[in-house]
């Protein structure tokens, strides 16, 4: 093998640069990285003409894909790797929340500010669909406004998107408001999704500003490109929602009552119910009681559309605070579509609310509801995998009180308005799992998180881009009601990238670490167990102990690779063992450690940055971003 520089890598039949990226960088926007063996880079023609057998050189980088355990169902590609002749912006070295670079995934994005700038991507495989990340202005009343974008697939122009400002553009302090005159706007971008003409790898999808737009400025994030199957048919012995009930799929008139009386024979006759391609305007909840299935034609076709804005009335919503909850429910292949534009935290306007075990909830699509699913228990086994939820108000999913031996798993989430996914353990709770899913810019709180309860786990998530108040992964004792952690709580396998923030609402002058422990409400005893995780390129502290005392936490093979200022910062009481965890580009050094009353043990095989001198500056350090 001959690469000057790298490892060597042979194509091998169907390889990409993009798909090579994604598979030995962890991030195929990564693709112009990888080097001919002579050390220059590969040009888009050139990435257009691999041919089996072919020497490439991949870089020594922290790999991502050796330790990203999840698998998108599509190809994210960002706008600056894309061709453009746009103005980047970038917020990579410069982390102070919030701006619009910072809450573009990876810290960057490309902003279009006349008319004829474009950013242009290359399918990288087979697609038939778009969904684009963007951001344009808010109006003067916080309403919101609308652009259309010139959109081209290989130079032939396309039907325009349509980018709106209504469901982002959020102000002031928590709970948060829609007035632009108040401080600290964030939550700037939303997204747009098309099915398109079927497209080949090495087509070109252009995004252009024309003589139409209405607004100074597009910001693109990123692109999805996805090839979605075709409509499902109706299963035999299925209840239709159309046929035997009457709802409109054209999304013009009221489905509300259709919807309901065919929800309710589906539970008496304990018969599935079909929910035909289109969409159906509901307008406020509908209630999910024993034995119903409900199926869609697939997320791209099947679309329930909750209309309403304020108080208890959007939502597929189970039980309630009710002390029960629905049994053997199961949802599947079909989107749910909110119109929640500000944060009113009393109101129950959720994609999927209420109580269900021994349930399945698979394959949703959920956006512009308050949280994409608040689930009120107590409940017992309930399985929620591959679902997407996006662009929400509050948080992705929460299990709120005494669920137990529940999962969510091979998720994506992206831009939640609060955590991404959270264990809320409110009297109890516990035997919980999140494993295997993908959580992308959560703009408040924590990508995941566990409050309290029992032996819960968290593993083989990917997470990244956290923004405000909270970290990547945080477990704590805090909150009304949460029992604190007790048992073996798991935490392995995770990847969590670019997280850790400045916490606004504590006024703390610190920064908060990717992973975090915080012992609020209770001394935090229960076993912890940090196993086999990496922490890339954190944004302050990588490792993060706060509050009265937080005792029996060991870590053993874990990876942090950058961090703004520490690889661990001590705020609290307490005790910890670490093994074999390595520690390189710390900002600023090994530890902060403000305590006199905490005990690190040293299992050996971590390297120099356990044995350095602790300290504790005031005041608190830039962050230093390699």
């Amino acid at each position: 093998m001959s690469c000057r520089f790298g490892s060597s890598y042979v194509v091998k039949a169907g390889d990409t640069l993009f798909m090579i990226a994604q598979k030995k960088i962890g991030n195929g926007n990564r693709w112009r990285e990888i080097k001919k063996t002579d050390g220059t880079s590969y040009t888009d023609a050139d990435a257009l003409n691999l041919h089996i057998g072919q020497e490439i050189c991949i870089p020594n980088v922290v790999s991502l894909a050796a330790a990203d355990p999840t698998t998108m169902p599509y190809d994210e590609i960002q706008a600056e790797n894309a061709e453009h002749n746009g103005t980047v912006i970038d917020a990579s070295n410069n982390r102070v929340y919030p701006n619009l670079a910072n809450e573009a995934i990876e810290r960057r994005a490309v902003t279009l500010n006349a008319v004829g700038e474009y950013v242009e991507f290359t399918v990288p495989r087979s697609a038939n669909s778009i969904v684009v990340r963007y951001a344009i202005p808010d109006s003067a009343d916080g309403v919101g406004l609308t652009s259309p974008i010139g959109l081209y697939i290989n130079g032939a122009k396309q039907p325009d998107l349509i980018f709106t400002s209504k469901y982002g553009w959020i102000y002031g302090t928590y709970p948060f408001n829609n007035n632009p005159g108040d401080i600290r706007a964030h939550h700037f971008y939303d997204e747009v999704n098309w099915l398109t003409p079927q497209m080949s790898a090495g087509d070109k999808v252009r995004l252009q500003v024309e003589s139409n737009s209405t607004v100074p400025w597009h910001t693109i994030d990123l692109i999805n490109f996805e090839q979605v199957a075709p409509a499902s048919a109706m299963p035999a012995e299925y209840l239709s929602l159309t046929t035997d009930f009457g709802a409109d799929p054209s999304g013009v008139e009221d489905s509300t009552t259709a919807f309901q009386n065919a929800l309710n024979a589906s539970s008496s006759q304990s018969r599935g119910l079909w929910i035909p391609p289109g969409e159906y305007k509901v307008s406020t909840w509908l209630q999910v009681r024993d034995n119903v299935t409900l199926k869609g034609a697939g997320i791209w076709y099947s679309k329930i559309h909750f209309t309403a804005q304020t108080g208890n009335n959007a939502g597929l919503m189970g039980p309630w605070n009710t002390g029960t909850s629905a049994q053997n429910v199961h949802f599947s292949d079909f989107a749910i579509w909110g119109e929640v534009t500000q944060r009113v935290d009393n109101d129950q306007l959720n994609g999927i609310g209420g109580a269900y075990s021994n349930s399945t909830f698979t394959n949703l699509w959920i956006e512009h509801t308050k949280c994409g699913m608040w689930l009120d228990g107590p409940f017992d086994h309930l399985t929620i995998s591959n679902v997407r939820i996006r662009n929400q108000n509050a948080d992705g999913i929460n299990f709120h009180k005494q669920v137990t031996n529940s999962t969510v798993t091979q998720s994506f989430f992206r831009n939640t308005g609060d955590d991404a996914i959270a264990m809320w353990n409110d009297q109890g709770g516990g035997f919980n799992t999140f494993s295997f899913n993908r959580v992308e810019m959560p703009v408040l709180a924590n990508a995941i998180a566990i409050y309290g309860g029992e032996s819960n786990v968290v593993t083989d998530n990917y997470v990244a881009d956290q923004q405000a108040e909270g970290g990547g992964i945080h477990i704590g004792n805090r909150f009304p009601g949460t029992r604190p952690i007790s048992g073996t709580t798991v935490i392995a396998r995770n990847v969590i990238v670019r997280a850790g923030s400045q916490d606004y609402y504590n006024g703390w002058n610190f920064g908060t670490g990717a992973l975090w422990f915080y012992a609020l409400d209770a001394d935090m005893n229960g076993n912890i167990s940090v196993e086999d995780n990496q922490i890339i390129d954190s944004n302050y502290e990588a490792i993060h102990f706060i509050g009265s005392s937080v005792t029996n936490v060991t870590f053993n093979r874990n990876q942090i690779s950058g961090a703004g200022t520490y690889a661990m910062e001590i705020r609290s009481a307490g005790a910890v063992t670490i093994s074999n965890t390595i520690a390189t580009g710390l900002g600023h050094g090994g530890i902060l450690n403000c305590r006199t009353d905490f005990a690190i043990a040293d299992g050996g095989g971590n390297g120099s940055w356990i044995t350095q001198t602790p300290v504790c500056p005031d005041p608190y350090p830039t962050p230093i971003y390699e």
